[in-house]
């Protein structure tokens, strides 16, 4: 989101940012173009009142949220101002709903996916990331189709590296053993499949495994780890600020999710020109990975076969060219363009508005 409202600002859109807490890590980050208002409230279930005052007092012509339940409390608190000075509403369903629903690491995302079934109409547009997720609202949310838009593309590559990656060759500094998994330690990362995977790798196979991240699941990992005597390969290096320096020595990355919204570390892997293997789970990574064509899917759960398409992925050298191309796809000016074109679809229904265009809710669990 912050990649997103940067690219906004750079093209002229005001944009406004509501926050829980301004002091976040990621404030640094943001354009100083962009205003940032704090909203008071300890969390975001007592914040909602503070959460429509503000949106009342801003008079945004758009308000957007992203995440299930921001969404519910920014459902809320829209829905709730008279009509006469009620923005639109866009939400973005940043997950797989039907999937996230039972194992969405966060207890409250769980809990609002089930009253969101009832009130995800309410907003003027949900966008998703995939064609995946937007079958998934239609079917399993009875979310009429011509309120659901799709990105097909996300922020995830910022412009300093793009430039970065265009002066280097792809190679230097590869290290031909080194495996990389980027992403939270938790549930449904499944990192444990990945450790499982390893496992069954000839034991005369040199290989490395870095796992870059941190989550609740660490402990368990390591313990994984030390029982199985993989103490000497495996790394486990915690939160990483860059995870591109990892990918770009990187041989092979891995995703061994159980299910993705989009799959951003798969993105970075293939704009380092990375071979990918990853599972073929609910959406982001088959529709990223174009159904094979830009790495390996292996079935969810399935140890054998992954460390089969890691093998062979460390044997073989890829179309790093192409592979760079494909995850350039996912830069902010990219999906800039895409959000005005959907914003645009919903002021034409309002002309003559003469409004700031956003207010860009950021997450409460990630301050701004």
């Amino acid at each position: 989101m912050v990649l997103l409202c940067n690219a906004l600002a750079a093209r002229g859109v005001f944009v406004t940012v509501l926050t829980l807490r301004s002091d976040g890590p990621l404030r640094s980050s943001l354009d100083p173009r962009i205003r940032v208002v704090k909203v008071p409230g300890r969390k975001l279930r007592y914040a909602i009142a503070f959460l429509r005052r503000a949106i009342r007092i801003e008079a945004p012509a758009i308000v957007v949220s992203s995440e299930a339940n921001l969404n519910l409390c920014t459902i809320a608190a829209v829905r709730s101002l008279p009509r006469h000075c009620r923005p639109k509403l866009i939400v973005r369903e940043v997950g797989s709903p039907a999937v996230a629903q039972y194992h969405d690491p966060y207890l409250q995302n769980r809990i609002a996916y089930r009253i969101l079934r009832r009130f995800y109409r309410c907003a003027d547009r949900i966008i998703t990331l995939t064609e995946g997720a937007r079958r998934d609202l239609a079917q399993n949310f009875a979310v009429p189709e011509e309120k659901i838009a799709v990105m097909l593309t996300n922020a995830v590559i910022p412009s300093a590296v793009v430039q970065w990656l265009a002066q280097w060759d792809g190679e230097a500094g590869r290290e031909s053993d080194l495996i990389v998994c980027v992403g939270r330690l938790s549930p449904e990362k499944d990192q444990q499949t990945l450790l499982r995977a390893m496992t069954l790798l000839p034991a005369e196979r040199a290989w490395r495994l870095a796992i870059v991240g941190d989550g609740p699941d660490r402990a368990a990992l390591e313990s994984f780890v030390q029982s199985n005597g993989l103490g000497h390969r495996v790394l486990f290096t915690g939160q990483v600020v860059n995870p591109f320096a990892w990918l770009m020595r990187a041989r092979v990355a891995v995703c061994s999710s159980l299910y993705e919204g989009l799959g951003n570390a798969i993105i970075e892997a293939l704009a380092c020109g990375t071979a990918v293997v990853a599972t073929g789970c609910p959406y982001g990574p088959r529709e990223i990975m174009r159904n094979g064509i830009y790495g390996v899917l292996t079935p969810v759960g399935d140890a054998a076969a992954m460390a089969a398409a890691i093998e062979n992925a460390l044997d073989h050298v890829p179309d790093r060219r192409s592979l760079m191309m494909r995850g350039l796809n996912y830069t902010p000016e990219r999906a800039a363009e895409r959000f005005l074109e959907i914003v645009r679809d919903l002021q034409s229904q309002t002309a003559g508005v003469k409004k700031p265009l956003a207010v860009a809710r950021a997450s409460s669990g990630r301050p701004c």
